[in-house]
């Protein structure tokens, strides 16, 4: 398969085996067909596991190595990406410049250069090079991802938050961050007013299930507007779909003591201890749940005071 070996060159380079030739050079295509496999990793474009081990200055001296051998597209925006991870903006820009000049056609050097002139300050310069990159890859979710970033930069959120909804809807399998990011531009565009931004959020629900992370959000902005009875709802929701219950059980005490129902807050307290108390050993003897558990009793005396 021609798309594993495009990402396995970079150990084949790292390790000092001779490269095979890359498909880019024959199917100018394919590297905007995988954007979405090139976000993984923190958007570094070679093998996550590498990355982790090895070191990157040893990584762009052997692609340099190669460079010098054979110049090739891939293997510039390989090493712009290792200059941009390391916010050294002019070397990553005159790689991706450089991958241009071999591959016209290699229309996801756009995606980069946008991405890296964003990152280092320049966003107006960058919306030209995501809208072109956008003109021909209309379906790639993650450009109109960057470009909904861009457009937050350079302060218009309202279309920063129109951008996530087309990358939303062009995703395969959009993450809760999309969901929040957008959520957020909304905010910044409408400040006072939640409703459009739990419209949002409650969008990403229905996509994604009870997400702790997009329930949470929402059950803050519901309490912001003190509408207790939505936020049990949301929490009852979630509780309802969750494998575990603890968690949300404290959440709720929490939630029923800002409304002033002592007696409820109290009883979802000890639910939420019995359910802790409940689990196997190596659940309950966590740092996480050790806290939760004292969180919940902390909550108990602070009642029982009263």
């Amino acid at each position: 398969m021609p798309e594993l070996n495009h990402f396995n060159r970079i150990s084949e380079v790292a390790r000092g085996v001779p490269a095979r030739r890359s498909f880019a050079g024959s199917r100018p295509g394919c590297w905007s067909l995988r954007l979405g496999l090139a976000m993984m990793a923190g958007g570094l474009i070679f093998a996550p596991a590498l990355h982790a081990h090895g070191d990157d200055q040893l990584l762009i001296e052997a692609l340099t190595e190669e460079l010098a051998k054979a110049p090739e597209a891939d293997l510039f925006i390989r090493r712009g990406e290792l200059f941009r991870h390391h916010q050294e903006w002019a070397k990553a820009e005159a790689d991706f410049s450089a991958a241009a000049r071999l591959e016209p056609s290699l229309v996801v050097v756009d995606f980069f250069r946008a991405r890296t002139l964003l990152e280092s300050g320049a966003s107006a310069s960058a919306l030209p090079l995501i809208d072109r990159y956008i003109a021909k890859e209309n379906n790639e979710a993650e450009g109109w991802f960057l470009r909904g970033e861009v457009m937050a930069a350079l302060e218009k959120p309202a279309a920063g938050a129109e951008d996530y909804a087309e990358g939303i809807r062009r995703a395969p399998n959009p993450r809760p961050e999309h969901f929040i990011r957008r959520a957020k531009l909304i905010s910044r565009a409408s400040p006072g007013n939640p409703v459009p931004v739990l419209t949002a959020l409650d969008e990403g629900i229905t996509r994604l299930g009870p997400v702790i992370s997009l329930v949470e959000y929402a059950i803050a902005l519901e309490l912001d507007r003190k509408e207790y009875a939505r936020a049990l709802e949301r929490i009852a929701f979630a509780m309802e779909k969750a494998p575990r219950r603890e968690t949300w059980l404290v959440r709720q005490g929490d939630v029923l003591m800002s409304a002033g129902r002592s007696a409820e807050a109290i009883a979802s307290y000890r639910a939420a201890l019995a359910a802790i108390e409940e689990l196997p050993d190596r659940y309950r003897e966590t740092v996480p749940m050790e806290k939760l558990a004292r969180d919940a009793r902390r909550s108990l005396e602070r009642l029982s005071s009263k």
